[in-house]
């Protein structure tokens, strides 16, 4: 491999785009000062590849002399996007950060000719962010920086908005990018999310295409995305792979392979930038390790991003080929492949052309042009067809019918040679439809009101229910300004209805009061041919909220409880029923109390009236002791199961890998321990069983303590059980007698008036080899039970290790080590406990937090000295 950087600098020192034709003739840049630079490549390659040890001064002033073909001058800003057509050696399109795009046609004279903005005004010009064309050069797809994507048609000259089918919050596409099947586009956005459009072409005389919005993914993207000005993108030679730079996972940069057979999952992922890779290009050929072997193929991925580093990667492994690093001060823009995969060019931002030229089979054994054309034809014929329906489309629960396919057609395109309806049109053909309106409704809008304007569609018909008249009917609570304008016309159209049905009896126009809890309606007078009085006038002009005062009471307004209200409220509900039409009232069936039961009726004392709360821990599934005794080599394992008689608990003793003993329980096991010579367990009820360390014999029947236990721990002959209520015991089990009987309770500072509150924790439960509990809290306290006195008596605590000048008592002295055995002292085990939850609590360090407390003591002997 070859590595050469070109001593010019070009485009005023940032070049931002280039790309090679298919046959490798040319060699297309652009930048910053707003020009497209064509280069004779194949005598570029030819200089670079003669440099070396023994290069000649004539050839390095030829290398340095070397220039551009031709320039082109037709933007008028910086051109961020260069692309050949695929399917021709001589033209591509450019686009800048002002929103045109160009097609050019090199040659003798090289012309170019204005794609966008093109006379439609539907379409105005936007900053292009990227640029890219479809595999058969008739499609060109850009992303602008208001967040859409736009399509444009060589063949038909017509312009379309492909974001339009999304849906969705714009946002800016940063990346596009076609396969080589000419199925997908591919677009990378800023929100963290890949949007993927399959499309074809209509197989009629019109052979328009077809755009569809098939998959969205945002599970390779931090929630944070990066703010970076390229992610290039490209697909692997076949169509299989496509490169995501910027991805992350656990905050760590790389780089996603997504495979298209594995529906749309990650293949790989290359971690090895330091920063983001903002260019990732696939070589155009596919390699095998072995001359003409097809089992074990792999593709090649150059990545390069804002690390000043270019990557070269098999895309069948996660670390790269090679890393070439400090090849330019900037970061690199661009790269771009030739067609046999020999020659790598890369541009910076500081203005810097580089190649790399690799040997013939430095990258592997290159498959030919035919057996990439097999490879890239089964992959087109697996692609699932446009009407397919992929698995995030299927029904989920009670959905039975999914929404049509929503498709973007050409025949929708707007034309970008001739313009479409003007505004004008559009104005014209509005103003007709709106005069036509117009005379319509003239003639009813001016004189007296008519009764075909009430018999409208909009006027609600009465109905015979009493229910809803009066819901429908019902007045909001909260205070309104009132509006007699607009209630008249509305009272008058539902007092010539009630003319029309003398048999409805309206309750919303008579007046109803409430008194003592029940609802009175004014009688309505009935006249001689059976239809109600007319309302005077003086009543209709009243506003609407002059009726809140009396109808606002009625039951009508308050809605059904909810089922959270208790049941004893629901049920003495002292509101009034809603009468019938006739005034009969319905006897309502008396309801059935249940009996409820909160508890048992028989109580345990040391559960209900104990002042100590202590977790117990959780019941796992399967758990293991390994045991001290000989030599690791021993195994306890518990497995619950549901704790019945179904499915029991199985106890197993295991001797290097032998079962030795089992045993069954009918329960949940929480804890275990080993002795000397026995094991102990204990259920979640509150039982502790114990068994010989060998056979498996039980020693004792089942030990009954009345609530679950939260520690259990043994040392020699001796096993401490600590309960949820805070009793402790503590047995011999060899002499099987009792040692002890205490609580824990005068450590958790149980003497306080305002009720249960939160103690400090327990962090270390155990027993010495002399049968004395030991316990440690998160207070920094570390306390031992005196057996002649009969209480508790505290040893450690965090004011004492800076009040103590013995602190630390444990000697380290050379003198005195060979003078102890090797076994742990209480002491120093306690008062490393309280050193760790010093440090824990202040956070800032033991020496910084003791120089703090001797500070405020000095401080107050001086106060108390000037006082």
């Amino acid at each position: 491999m070859k590595v050469l950087k070109l001593p010019q600098v070009f485009h005023d020192g940032d070049i931002h785009s280039i790309d090679i034709n298919n046959d490798n003739s040319y060699l297309i840049s652009s930048g910053k000062d707003n020009t497209i630079g064509i280069w004779d490549l194949p005598k570029l390659i030819q200089i670079c590849s003669a440099i070396g040890a023994a290069t000649t001064p004539e050839l390095k002033k030829e290398l340095r002399q070397f220039k551009t073909l031709q320039n082109i001058s037709c933007h008028t800003s910086l051109i961020n996007s260069v692309r050949f057509l695929p399917n021709t050696t001589n033209e591509f399109v450019s686009s800048d950060v002002n929103g045109y795009i160009f097609h050019h046609t090199i040659g003798e004279p090289s012309t170019s000719k204005q794609l966008f903005p093109c006379d439609n005004k539907d379409f105005p010009a936007k900053p292009i962010i990227d640029l890219s064309v479809s595999p058969d050069g008739r499609l060109i797809a850009w992303s602008t920086n208001d967040g859409k994507v736009f399509l444009f048609d060589l063949v038909k000259n017509t312009v379309q908005e492909l974001t339009t089918i999304c849906h969705e919050k714009p946002m800016i596409q940063r990346s596009l990018a076609f396969d080589p099947t000419n199925n997908f586009l591919i677009t990378v956005g800023d929100d963290t999310q890949i949007n993927l459009y399959q499309f074809s072409y209509e197989k009629d005389t019109t052979t328009n295409y077809k755009f569809r919005l098939i998959n969205k993914i945002s599970r390779y993207f931090s929630q944070n995305p990066l703010n970076v000005r390229y992610k290039r993108i490209s697909w692997s030679p076949e169509g299989e792979l496509i490169p995501i730079p910027t991805a992350t996972k656990n905050q760590t940069m790389m780089i996603s392979l997504l495979s298209r057979s594995s529906k749309w999952g990650n293949a790989e992922s290359l971690v090895g930038h330091d920063t983001a890779s903002e260019v990732v290009k696939f070589c155009p050929k596919i390699f095998s390790e072995k001359e003409n072997d097809t089992s074990k193929v792999y593709t090649i991925v150059a990545s390069a991003g804002s690390d000043k580093t270019i990557a070269i990667w098999n895309s069948t492994r996660t670390n790269p080929i090679t890393i070439l690093t400090n090849l330019a001060n900037g970061e690199v823009h661009d790269m771009a492949w030739t067609s046999d995969g020999k020659v790598l060019l890369f541009a910076t931002s500081q203005g810097k052309l580089g190649i790399s030229i690799f040997d013939d089979i430095e990258l592997g054994y290159a498959f030919d042009n035919d057996s990439m054309k097999s490879m890239i034809k089964m992959n087109t014929i697996s692609v699932e067809p446009m009407t397919f329906r992929h698995p995030h489309e299927q029904t989920v629960g009670n959905r039975k019918q999914l929404p049509p396919i929503e498709f973007l057609l050409q025949k929708d395109a707007t034309s970008s040679l001739v313009s479409g309806p003007t505004k004008e049109s559009k104005d014209d053909d509005g103003t007709k439809k709106k005069d036509g309106v117009k005379k319509d409704v003239e003639p009813t809008s001016k004189g007296v009101i008519e009764p075909e304007v009430i018999e409208s569609s909009n006027v609600e018909q009465p109905t015979e229910d009493i229910l809803e008249s009066v819901m429908a009917n019902r007045v909001d609570a909260s205070p309104k300004p009132a509006k007699p304008v607009k209630a008249e016309p509305k009272t008058v159209g539902n007092t010539t209805n009630n003319n029309n049905k003398p048999s409805t009896l309206s309750f919303d126009k008579q007046k109803v009061t409430t008194k003592n809890g029940k609802r009175r309606i004014q009688p309505t007078l009935i006249s001689t041919t059976g239809g109600p009085a007319t309302t005077p006038a003086t009543d209709i002009t009243k506003p609407v909220s002059s009726q809140t005062t009396s109808i606002g009471k009625s039951s009508m307004e308050f809605d059904k409880p909810s089922y959270s209200v208790s049941e004893e409220f629901y049920r003495n509900n002292k509101r009034p029923r809603t009468e019938d039409v006739n005034g009969t009232i319905k006897k309502v069936k008396r309801e059935m109390e249940p009996v409820k039961f909160i508890g048992s009726v028989v109580l345990n004392p040391n559960t209900s009236f104990s002042k100590v709360r202590i977790a117990t821990p959780k019941i796992r599934s399967i758990f293991q002791i390994r045991s001290k005794n000989n030599d690791n080599s021993s195994i306890l394992d518990v497995r619950n199961g549901t704790g019945n008689e179904s499915k029991p608990s199985k106890i197993t003793y295991f001797k290097k890998e032998k079962e030795i003993w089992c045993d069954f329980i009918p329960k949940y096991i929480q804890l275990a321990t080993e002795g000397s010579d026995f094991w102990a367990i204990t259920t979640n009820d509150g039982h502790i069983l114990t068994y010989s360390h060998i056979s498996g014999k039980r020693l004792l029947p089942t030990i009954v303590l009345g609530s679950p236990v939260s520690f259990l721990e043994s040392h020699n002959n001796y096993l401490m059980a600590v309960s949820c209520t805070g009793e402790l015991h503590v047995w011999d089990l060899q002499s099987k007698k009792n040692v002890l009987k205490c609580s824990i309770g005068p450590l958790l500072q149980i003497c306080n008036k305002e009720g249960l509150v939160k103690s400090d924790n327990i962090t270390l439960c155990a027993v010495t080899s002399l049968g004395i509990p030991l316990v440690t809290l998160s207070n920094g306290s570390g306390y031992l039970y005196n057996k002649d006195l009969a209480v508790w008596q505290t040893v450690t605590e965090s004011w004492w290790s800076f009040g103590s000048h013995y602190w630390d008592s444990s000697d380290k002295k050379p003198q005195t080590l060979n003078m102890f055995s090797d076994e742990q002292s209480i002491i120093e085990l306690l008062e490393h406990r309280t050193n760790e939850e010093v440090l824990r609590k202040t956070r800032i360090g033991r020496g910084k937090f003791f120089n703090k407390i001797s500070k405020n003591m000095l401080m107050k002997e001086l106060c108390a000295k000037n006082m």
